[in-house]
Formats: C-alpha cells, structure tokens, sequence
C-alpha cells in the first residue's frame, strides 16, 4: 500500500469520503491501516462511500468508492477495550501502553463517531473486493484463523508463526503498527489506567493527505 490512513472524529454519523476542516484528526498512519485502529471496529461497521462531486478530484468518468469504518464512539471504546485484553496477550508487553494512548486520544476527540479513512491508501479505492477484505480484516481480530491473522499482520509488516503466540513486528514500527501517530490533546479527561490525567500521546507532525495517484496525470 501507498499513502496515508487517518483516524478522524466526526459529528455525524453519514461517514466522509475525506478529511474536512470539521473533522478532528485524532491520527494517521503510512502506508498502513493500524491494529488498534480495527480493533476499534466491527464488520458490520465497514461501509462504502462514494467520490463526491464536490470533491476535488471528481471525475464523472471515472468515480471512484471506498470502504471505511465508522462507529458511534462510546460503542467503539467499548469494543477496544473488550479486544485490548487479547491484543495484550499477543504483542510485546511494551505495546500495552500504546492502547490506553489511543484511548485517551479517541476521548480527546469529543467527537459523537470515530471514521477510519482509507481514501489516501491505493489498495482499497476502487479496488474489487475491497469492502470484503476490510470486513475481514476486522473479523480476524476475533477468531483463530492463522491466515486471516497473516493477511491482517501483513498491512503492518508482520507476521504471524505457527500460533498466535509467535506473532512478530518489525520493531521500528511497533508502536506505530499498533496505534499510528496520535495527535497531542489536552482534552481528553478519562482516566486511564486508574488516573484521572490520561498517559502521555505519541505526537507526531501533521500530514497533508496526497491527491489519489490517479490524479497525477
């Protein structure tokens, strides 16, 4: 894959094509769609979404669609913490942190619904099957099916052994393979962890997302 997936916070509950100045980016990440970012999700939260024709890449020839995955964020909490008690068990314990990061970084947002935007990433716009392979990526997090499990850890660069406890990451980018880049906030008020000031989030600087390659000529 190429380009950028965000993680965005939105009022509504109609998801979006791509980012727009009300939106609350809580995320992004490069060339891959991050675990703790599905693990946040269902399949039946999987939705596509169509180019707009206000978009600034709309072509009426060539319209393009696009899986995502949005969810009223208190349901997506809950559900990331129900999955955190396994994904705990299955990466290095110093990833752990990493999850309450994100959680922390979703409750900043104050945002009603959570939007995984997949635009920006070639392997999923306009791609056969693409609503499919996202549902089942989602639905890998739940089950023991080692090559459902390849398949998810491939878009991180990992892999999985002959069971899930052999899973292994390319340790340059774990922490960033579980949760991406998080944006700093001073908002989020939760406590985490038995606290009531959330741990610190890993801060990155912004990206601006790339035009479709598509567009470049």
């Amino acid at each position: 894959m190429h380009g950028h997936s965000f993680l965005i916070g939105r009022t509504g509950s109609a998801p979006a094509f791509t980012k727009s100045a009300s939106d609350f980016e809580i995320g992004y990440a490069n060339d891959w769609v991050p675990l703790g970012w599905l693990a946040l999700f269902e399949p039946r939260d999987v939705q596509l979404v169509d180019e707009p024709p206000d978009s600034e890449t709309y072509d009426p020839e060539q319209r393009q669609s696009c899986p995502t995955l949005i969810k009223r964020r208190d349901a997506a909490m809950v559900t990331l913490k129900r999955r955190s008690a396994r994904l705990t068990k299955l990466f290095p314990s110093s990833l752990r942190e990493h999850l309450r990061d994100l959680e922390a970084a979703i409750a900043g947002s104050r945002q009603p619904h959570v939007q995984v935007l997949l635009t920006d990433l070639d392997e999923f716009v306009s791609y056969p099957g693409s609503e499919k392979q996202l549902r089942d990526l989602v639905a890998a997090l739940d089950g023991e099916d080692l090559a459902k499990w390849r398949s998810l850890l491939s878009h991180v660069h990992g892999d999985v052994g002959k069971t899930l406890s052999d899973i292994a990451l390319p340790h340059d980018m774990e922490d960033s393979a579980l949760v991406g880049y998080l944006h700093k906030t001073s908002e989020a008020k939760i406590a985490v962890n038995g606290s009531e000031a959330p741990p610190p989030v890993t801060v990155a600087p912004a990206v601006k997302a790339k035009k479709p390659w598509w567009k470049f000529w």
